[in-house]
């Protein structure tokens, strides 16, 4: 399996396009396997795998911050980001979390659950960015 061997997001990018479609096909798996044992949410967590692959193939996580509106959707996300071997906890008691939870990994940029918490969310930490780099001296332009 492809996803043992992903334990960041920079993994998934050494694979070539056949092999992200295999490993799209073994996240739907294992997220259909799980939801079947563990309960949790199936429609929604299918209909972004492509979309959390290409996100984390493009984009520099946890660097760049990826805004889930619904904490729902994130499955394909925790299993991309080194939670493949703790994913079968999920929504147990003592196990990872079903919404992206900040003090569960780096990756995840807030704590959500439902919907329309994204933009709030987005807002504040595009301003926090602002308000760190306006408080950091800018050497270059003194010299």
């Amino acid at each position: 399996m492809l996803i043992e061997n992903i334990k960041s997001p920079a993994d998934i990018r050494k694979l070539s396009a056949a092999e992200l479609k295999e490993l799209a096909n073994e996240l739907r798996e294992i997220i259909i396997g799980t939801v079947a044992t563990n309960g949790g949410h199936l429609a929604s967590n299918l209909g972004v795998v492509d979309l959390t692959i290409a996100l984390h193939y493009v984009f520099n996580s946890p660097a760049d911050k990826i805004i889930w509106d619904v904490g729902h959707q994130s499955y394909a996300h925790k299993l991309l980001t080194g939670r493949f071997n703790t994913f079968s906890t999920i929504r147990q008691y003592g196990g990872i979390s079903g919404f992206p939870k900040i003090n569960e990994s780096p990756h995840d940029a807030f704590g959500t659950g439902h919907s329309s918490t994204s933009i709030s969310a987005a807002l504040g930490i595009l301003e926090a960015r602002d308000i760190i780099k306006s408080k950091i001296p800018d050497f270059k332009s003194q010299s």
